[in-house]
């Protein structure tokens, strides 16, 4: 049985609470493609450090190569666009050519861009019924909730999220509004979330075909 220890590094600490579940129940699947039995363990966080990406991501993978023990990074960014175009040109590509510069023993090589569109909260809006029952909006239209929209086509989601949010609690008597943030969202989401419900977002989908390439990099699958 081979072994796999996966590690994170994402943009800030609510991404680390959504991305923690959604990677490894990703992984976790995608290892049942593997030729031989993969056993998966939980998902290390990388406490990343530097000036720019290139020289963060380079910090992490040596901290993941050195002391985490782990073979396979998923690095979070979000593009901030409509597409990840210029974050894999600008800070990917990058990142692999420094890569190919550095001691393969120090250096945990083998890095899986997760990208998603404009920011991690479009890959939330996966399953907006399970929003709304978070929000305790059940009884509202997507489009009264302004979430009528594809994940990916909102421009801010995090805005759409909070608005949705807001407009749920407006709805609730006085006495029964409880008090919710965004903030108390990302964890619950990222547990509860399906895969088949992320598959329905094409970036989601990219960053599991990335999965799949570094699983054959790794000879995990053919």
């Amino acid at each position: 049985m081979r072994q796999l220890f996966v590690g994170l590094i994402a943009e800030g600490n609510t991404d680390v609470r959504f991305l923690r579940t959604v990677v490894y129940k990703s992984v976790i699947d995608i290892s049942w493609e593997c030729d031989n039995e993969v056993e998966v363990f939980d998902i290390r966080d990388i406490d990343a450090v530097g000036d720019t990406f290139v020289s963060k991501m380079l910090d992490g993978a040596y901290k993941a190569s050195t002391v985490l023990g782990v073979s396979m990074i998923c690095v979070h960014a979000d593009s901030d666009h409509k597409t990840a175009d210029a974050v894999i040109q600008n800070k990917f590509e990058p990142l692999f050519l420094e890569l190919e510069k550095v001691n393969d023993e120090d250096y945990c090589k083998h890095i899986v861009p997760t990208i998603p569109i404009q920011m991690i909260e479009s890959w939330m809006l996966a399953d907006k019924g399970l929003l709304k029952q978070l929000i305790n909006a059940n009884d509202i239209r997507d489009v009264d909730l302004g979430l009528e929209r594809a994940p990916e086509l909102y421009s801010d989601p995090k805005a759409a999220i909070e608005n949705a949010i807001r407009i749920a609690m407006e709805r609730q008597p006085k006495k029964k509004r409880d008090q919710i943030r965004i903030s108390d969202l990302y964890e619950l989401l990222g547990t509860r979330l399906s895969l088949d419900k992320l598959r329905a977002i094409p970036s989601f989908c990219h960053f599991e075909s990335e999965v799949r390439r570094v699983f054959r990099d790794m000879g995990l699958i053919r």
